[in-house]
């Protein structure tokens, strides 16, 4: 795909940790000859750690030299913070001068950015990037009200609306969108970077380390993996449980693990950068993704990145049924189904730990269904649609 002469926008926000899909899709137009890129971030304010950052915006342009601006750093109330976000984006496109060709904004605000500029007559494109939806964003009624009335905006009007989940759609059709006016809808699941990941040799894989990457919030079910861990060692002595992130749920997972006794078996590393927490998780023997059952609608209006990480490494996962892929996954034989209990994830566990020759093959098939997901195959699929 050749990309040069064309002129596109992504708006995200994001945080400290890698800003996926919207760094990928920068780095696929960039290395597709894109030479006219205007990249601008916001803090994602769901997450506390996020808070320390500011918008920021970064100019690719032809004839002239990488720009990048910062925001001032604004201490105000959520909402008054989004309002500054929408006005940020639509200034800085504004004072670059161009008419851009394609506008991507992930989730609503920023496509509704994107509309508005679209009216301006400064973007003839807009996609909607939806890379999750949660029926309860906001604790205030009134915003919540406003965030769904966004999104229905959004689709309504963009000219394509891309999902990470097929869920989307069904859950938009709950709410009373369908018709041609929704009809625009494609999905764009996350993606890996197959060709680049550093995988180990299976002879380097230790058979006795499991992994988790991501926040630490009750949402995610980390805890699960900790209860786990008693029933584990009874089995396999030497298991070690690493975790890769961070979140509010830390301390109260230090203080279970000292209540099991097990604070021997996890090692937490905090956040990492994308390629030092690859190089952590690639010789462990299996990634974990407990999702909490009970709030799953969150998960499946999403696409969790770390279940494509895992299986690109060649990790076999051990997975609740929350997750859009999980059932594909299972008879795939890349990973294995469990309940949300301590015991049935820890039966998983040991019966892949135990198993070298079951875990080989669960190994090779994670990585033979992954491939379909390389960013390379996806984005050039959808983006030839648009330019």
């Amino acid at each position: 795909m050749n990309l040069e002469g064309k002129k596109i926008v992504i708006v995200t926000h994001r945080s400290i940790m890698p800003c996926i899909p919207a760094g990928d899709l920068k780095r696929f137009l960039l290395a597709h000859g894109c030479k006219d890129l205007l990249y601008i971030t916001h803090p994602l304010l769901l997450l506390e750690e996020s808070y320390k950052l500011q918008s920021e915006a970064e100019v690719y342009s032809v004839g002239s030299s990488f720009r990048n601006f910062k925001a001032f750093h604004w201490r105000a109330p959520e909402p008054i913070l989004y309002i500054k976000d929408f006005i940020y984006t639509v200034f800085w496109t504004l004072s670059t001068g161009q008419k851009y060709g394609v506008f991507f904004g992930i989730n609503n605000l920023n496509a509704f950015a994107g509309l508005v500029l679209k009216k301006l007559g400064k973007v003839e494109k807009v996609v909607y990037y939806t890379i999750d939806l949660y029926p309860k964003r906001f604790g205030n009624r009134f915003i919540n009200w406003v965030y769904h009335k966004l999104d229905k905006f959004c689709v309504k009007n963009s000219d394509e609306t891309w999902n990470v989940s097929p869920f989307l759609v069904e859950y938009r059709e709950r709410k009373g969108m369908r018709g041609y006016d929704y009809s625009r809808q494609f999905t764009v699941p996350i993606g890996i970077w197959f060709d680049e990941m550093d995988r180990v040799a299976e002879d380097k894989v230790k058979m006795t380390k499991i992994v988790y990457v991501g926040h630490l919030k009750a949402l995610y079910g980390v805890d699960l993996a900790v209860r786990a861990l008693p029933f584990i060692k009874k089995v396999i002595p030497k298991i070690k449980l690493e975790i890769i992130g961070s979140g509010e749920q830390h301390e109260e997972l230090e203080k279970l693990a000292d209540t099991l006794k097990v604070s021997d078996c996890i090692k937490f590393y905090g956040w990492k950068e994308k390629k030092d927490a690859e190089k952590l998780l690639s010789d462990g023997a299996v990634g974990l993704a407990p999702f909490n059952t009970d709030v799953d609608e969150k998960i499946k209006n999403a696409d969790p990145a770390k279940i494509k990480d895992y299986m690109a490494l060649g990790l076999p996962v051990v997975m609740t049924n929350a997750s859009l892929n999980a059932s594909t996954i299972s008879k795939k034989k890349c990973g294995i189904i469990v309940d949300y209990d301590p015991e049935s994830l820890a039966n998983a566990v040991v019966r892949l730990l135990s198993s070298k020759r079951l875990w080989s093959r669960y190994h090779k098939n994670a990585l033979s269904y992954v491939q379909q997901f390389d960013w390379n195959n996806l984005f050039s699929k959808n983006i030839s649609r648009l330019v």
